[in-house]
């Protein structure tokens, strides 16, 4: 199991990743791995965490995102979620595995604006209200 958290990874590495490349909206040439190219962080997360799973020896696992989500802006939220749904749903791959799908669970589907620490940690969604609409079908 990891935790797939690219708009913390967007953050830390303001000017090296593109908000594009975070919320599957690809834009710009792909990163490339070998043979391997990869038009989301998403992708390239979960790849980086087989990869080390092959090296320990564990390559046959496998690999379940336990978290994953938004936390800039509405707009993003739909955006990032809906595309991790969407990949799920059509049981999509990765480039190192395609034709492996992804099992993902979203986290925060609800606001935790009370919660202690970061002020991007507090907003990873609803307040029990529909905010927008995300199709799981």
């Amino acid at each position: 199991m990891e935790n797939v958290y690219p708009y913390v990874n967007y953050l830390i590495e303001v000017g090296h990743v593109s908000l594009d490349y975070e919320l599957f909206r690809g834009g710009g040439e792909p990163v490339r791995d070998d043979m391997l190219a990869y038009d989301n962080l998403f992708n390239a997360s979960v790849d980086a965490f087989a990869w080390v799973m092959e090296k320990e020896g564990f390559g046959g696992v496998e690999v379940v995102v336990a978290e994953s989500g938004e936390a800039e802006g509405m707009a993003n939220v739909l955006a990032f979620n809906g595309n991790v749904v969407r990949r799920a749903v059509r049981g999509a791959g990765t480039p190192k595995r395609p034709s492996v799908g992804v099992e993902v669970y979203l986290f925060g589907l609800f606001d935790e604006n009370k919660k202690v620490g970061k002020e991007y940690e507090r907003h990873f969604g609803l307040n029990g209200t529909r905010a927008y609409n995300l199709n799981f079908s």
